[in-house]
């Protein structure tokens, strides 16, 4: 089995506990096989170059053993600031944080702002069922057509999570769309990582046959080069 984490913080967020370097030793002693970092992009604030390059500085450190990714976790609530897509246009892709939210964006006007980033991009901390219904949208073509893939939040916080590894209906859907999933432990604090809720959705999407981003080959090329 392959197994990927892409939503991990560490101390460029204001609430991680550990370097980037533990992150991933952490991830590597888990047999994890892909590793994103995730920082809070409202805490790194101006410190964006130094935060990518030090993320840089980490795969090639860690080639030979695990493949690191560099992320940003970005607010929703409120809007995030202009500068955000042309500064991460060089990352491996982006998570917008919360969108069924009542406090965050309107959902059209973060169509619109989706389109101007060009990394991979996609909804953390997000039950994308429940915001179709909210909006009366055809949530799966929208994502599919802006191409936005879904995280699965292994955190223990997040219901959508537990919901989606039981309900089959959800599962068929979102395998026959095509839209790409991701999996991400939500990690602050190495001490408290949650292996086998990693391994359990890695496994899971894996026997499904829907695209896990970054291992499985995609129509709309999310799979890893």
């Amino acid at each position: 089995m392959y197994t990927v984490d892409l939503h991990n913080h560490t101390k460029f967020s204001y609430d991680g506990s550990n370097t980037p370097e533990e992150i991933i030793e952490n991830a590597i002693r888990h047999g994890v096989d892909v590793i994103g970092i995730t920082d809070h992009q409202f805490s790194i604030g101006e410190n964006l170059p130094i935060y990518y390059e030090y993320i840089q500085h980490c795969k090639i450190k860690y080639a030979d053993q695990i493949k690191v990714l560099c992320g940003l976790e970005i607010g929703t609530r409120p809007t995030p600031p202009e500068s955000l897509p042309r500064a991460t246009e060089i990352f491996d892709y982006v998570l917008f944080e919360c969108l069924d939210d009542t406090r965050a964006i309107d959902f059209y006007e973060f169509l619109e702002w989706r389109k101007l980033f060009k990394c991979k991009a996609g909804l953390a901390h997000t039950d994308i069922f429940k915001l179709g219904e909210r909006y009366g949208l055809d949530i799966i073509k929208i994502l599919r057509d802006n191409d936005i893939f879904w995280e699965l939040n292994t955190s223990g916080n997040y219901i959508y999570y537990y919901d989606f590894l039981t309900n089959e209906k959800k599962q068929q859907i979102i395998k026959e769309s095509g839209i790409p999933v991701s999996v991400g432990s939500d990690t602050h604090y190495i001490a408290e990582y949650r292996k086998k809720q990693i391994r359990r959705a890695n496994e899971l999407l894996q026997k499904l046959n829907i695209c896990l981003l970054y291992t499985s080959p995609s129509p709309r090329d999310y799979a890893a080069s």
